[in-house]
């Protein structure tokens, strides 16, 4: 659990299912840069479960010619697209769970010098 507990208060992902329980997903560069997933109690700090699922999957795609960033956050079924401004589009479920997220002009947004993504687990 020592793993864990640095990680949950910073999670790359969140959702907050209906009977309360938080389900947080984090990084962790030591074990392959998997993802596991900790499943909170509704106070936020009690861990009810924590393992590594095999359904998270995030992937990254860069358009260059566009300066296009565009990252997956698993298969969800989008149902709606909000323009969080002119350049940024946010793909949200039926529940309201993020399923992706479209950044135009990227590289002048994010004064990127230059855009990579890294492959891990299975």
């Amino acid at each position: 659990m020592e793993w864990i507990q640095p990680r949950v208060g910073h999670p790359i992902r969140e959702v907050i299912e209906t009977d309360g329980r938080i389900r947080r997903w984090a990084q962790i560069a030591e074990i392959d840069g998997r993802h596991p997933r900790v499943v909170l109690l509704h106070d936020g700090k009690t861990a009810h479960n924590a393992f590594f699922g095999r359904s998270f999957v995030m992937k990254g795609k860069y358009v260059q010619d566009t300066h296009t960033l565009h990252i997956e956050f698993g298969a969800g079924g989008i149902v709606e697209t909000k323009d969080l401004d002119e350049n940024t589009q946010l793909d949200v479920d039926a529940e309201g769970n993020i399923c992706a997220l479209t950044i135009e002009k990227a590289r002048e947004r994010a004064d990127l010098q230059h855009v990579s993504f890294e492959q891990v687990g299975p």
